[in-house]
């Protein structure tokens, strides 16, 4: 069973967002971590956003400089940079790099398909106020998109200091795929897993009855190694958020939206919410790709 479990959570290419900051050395380390661990390998992706620039003249529209030359010197600079990255890794799994050209989330989706990524590892600094409503962040943006899970890193994170999973639910049992992606990253971290409940006020069931549904679902999916949680909160993010941060150095898992007709679903606007405010890690997976 725990080897069906774990064939179910592919880590066997892991595609890391690379710009050279602290954050994406983190999620390259916390992938490679991962990559050791699955037996996979590692892929980091630099991405050249050449926008247009304009000469100080009266000419409105400028040129851009966007010039198969300058992109190659990009590159061969971003790979001899990487060669020192690489050199302070310390680890028998030498990761790939690839430099792409263009908009940031396009080109990680594009590159997932190319190479067969089975999971994206990607710093994140989160974003708040005016910047989150009008453009939000990278990480959103592939949080949504992707066709693979993504695991969305905020600090120097380790995989061996995860030992617990919050994994935010609705009563469904109509969700077998992701709750056995689910278990098998529990299975993975040999963590404790914490379904949560967060009881918003439209919400008519006790929390007793609460409690009793979440067990059953347990019992459903036949989890090992949990305990339900019921919290209340003004909506969905603000719940997950608040149990989270009494779990520092644990794991959250959402899906990203959930199936039609379904009340109090964990949408994907919850999760990169979530993704934005919280210190911890999460593992995010479009719940519409495994029904």
């Amino acid at each position: 069973m725990i080897r069906f479990l774990l064939s179910c959570l592919h880590m066997k290419k892991i595609l890391v967002p690379f710009d050279f900051s602290a954050l994406s050395m983190s999620a390259l380390r916390f992938a490679i971590e991962l990559a050791e661990a699955a037996g996979g390998e590692v892929i980091a992706l630099h991405v050249v956003n050449m926008t247009p620039v304009y000469l100080e003249s009266l000419d409105p529209n400028g040129y851009a400089v966007g010039s198969a030359s300058i992109l190659s010197e990009l590159g061969r600079e971003a790979t001899e940079n990487f060669a020192r990255v690489k050199s302070e890794l310390k680890t028998r799994l030498e990761p790939g790099f690839r430099v792409e050209q263009g908009l940031l989330h396009q080109i990680i989706i594009k590159t997932i398909h190319e190479t067969g990524a089975d999971l994206v590892v990607m710093g994140t600094n989160g974003s708040s106020g005016l910047a989150e409503v009008i453009v939000g962040s990278n990480t959103e943006k592939v949080v949504r998109t992707a066709p693979v899970p993504v695991i969305s890193i905020h600090k120097g994170q380790k995989i061996s200091q995860i030992r617990n999973i919050v994994f935010p639910t609705t009563i469904d049992l109509q969700q077998h795929r992701f709750i056995w992606q689910i278990r098998a990253l529990q299975s993975f971290l040999g963590a404790h897993l914490h379904l949560l409940y967060v009881k918003t006020p439209d919400s008519k069931d006790t929390d007793q009855a609460l409690a009793h549904m979440l067990s059953d679902l347990a019992e459903y999916y036949s989890l090992t190694e949990y305990s339900v949680h019921v919290t209340h909160a003004p909506n969905e993010e603000k719940g997950v958020l608040k149990f989270a941060a009494r779990m520092p150095g644990s794991m959250i898992a959402m899906a990203t939206h959930g199936y039609t007709g379904l009340t109090h679903l964990m949408l994907g606007s919850v999760a990169e919410n979530v993704i934005n405010h919280t210190r911890e890690a999460v593992w995010t997976c479009k719940l519409s790709e495994h029904v």
